[in-house]
């Protein structure tokens, strides 16, 4: 099987060859091939070149654009913090006064709108040189994690004491992840990771998630799955209590943050839903390639077995983090034949 083969077999409920590898990968692709947070911002070129350079040296199976970088938050009028040495971060956020700034909110346009056209043309380009070989995995924002871009923390307060308001820029922000979806698929996706961590049983109660981050993710997929990618929720953090709620969203796959137990979720979710995850990634970047390899052993075992199955860091990895340990993750998956 190629990588393509490989990874849409597991995500399509199936046994691969071999269990797929994936890594959320951002800025560690990127310092591989010596380019810096600017080049990766602004060099569609060069992050095109890091991204497939890095899948063909250390053999995982899916390249992605530039994930986590809030491109839908600044399109729609956040200012980001972009420092080297710093995670991206959003510092601004436009929707402040619900009365005074919801109705000017703009749908996105993702052909004009921010650095949307030049993520569109990433994923393009990445499409040609990967089409049959590697998954074009790129990403976009749950409706409730664009609503929290846009509003910032208050959106938490907003779930008990201005729900009206919440709903209507949830309604706003479900529209724009619709257009920008259609887009990345028209660009070339194979597949599209929905990131939801605003969701996370760390931040927000059960109750919470079911009645607004369950229910727009659901309405989210439902509009995209007409143009016939793959769909799979990222979703960090400890989310043991409400496993069983991610069983009727339609999705082909979950990928869980190393907080949630692989076991309880295999067996809550049965077999034909893909399950992606979880290595640590304090571990990934602090431990040997010895520990890295029999966490990864951990992880198959608990959810791999039977296949539908991709083994994921459990959320981004730091750009420092050792080459060797990325390669241990690897080597470990490619012992696991079914």
């Amino acid at each position: 099987m190629t990588s393509y083969q490989r990874f849409m077999s597991a995500l399509s409920g199936q046994k691969p060859d071999q269990v797929p590898v994936m890594v959320f990968n951002r800025d560690w692709a990127m310092k591989q091939v010596g380019f810096t947070v600017n080049d990766m911002m602004n060099g569609v070129e060069r992050f095109v070149f890091a991204q497939y350079h890095c899948a063909i040296e250390f053999g995982y199976d899916a390249v992605q654009d530039p994930h986590g970088i809030s491109a839908e938050s600044e399109a729609l009028g956040c200012t980001l913090r972009i420092e080297e040495g710093f995670p991206l971060t959003v510092i601004d956020h436009p929707i402040r006064d619900y009365e005074k700034d919801l109705s000017g909110l703009k749908v996105l346009d993702p052909y004009r709108d921010g650095r949307l056209p030049s993520i569109l043309e990433m994923v393009r380009r990445l499409k040609e040189l990967c089409a049959g070989s590697f998954v074009v995995n790129p990403y976009i924002q749950a409706p409730f994690r664009n609503a929290a871009m846009l509003r910032g923390n208050d959106v938490y307060k907003d779930l008990s004491r201005n729900r009206d308001h919440l709903v209507q820029l949830l309604e706003k922000t479900l529209i724009s992840q619709i257009a920008y979806g259609n887009a990345l698929v028209n660009a070339g996706a194979d597949v599209l990771v929905i990131s939801d961590p605003t969701s996370s049983g760390d931040v927000v109660s059960r109750a919470y998630w079911l009645e607004l981050g369950h229910e727009y993710v659901k309405k989210l997929v439902k509009y995209l799955r007409p143009t016939g990618v793959k769909i799979y929720l990222h979703i960090c953090g400890d989310n043991n209590d409400r496993l069983e709620t991610f069983a009727d969203l339609d999705l082909d796959g979950i990928s869980f943050g190393e907080k949630v137990d692989l076991e309880a979720a295999r067996n809550t979710l049965g077999d034909r839903t893909c399950i992606i995850g979880n290595v640590g990634t304090a571990n990934l970047l602090n431990s040997s390639p010895e520990a890295i390899a029999d966490e990864s052993r951990m992880c198959i075992e608990k959810a791999g077995k039977n296949g539908s199955f991709i083994l994921c860091s459990g959320c981004s990895i730091s750009k420092d983090c050792p080459p060797e340990n990325i390669r241990a993750m690897v080597s470990t998956a490619s012992e696991y034949k079914y």
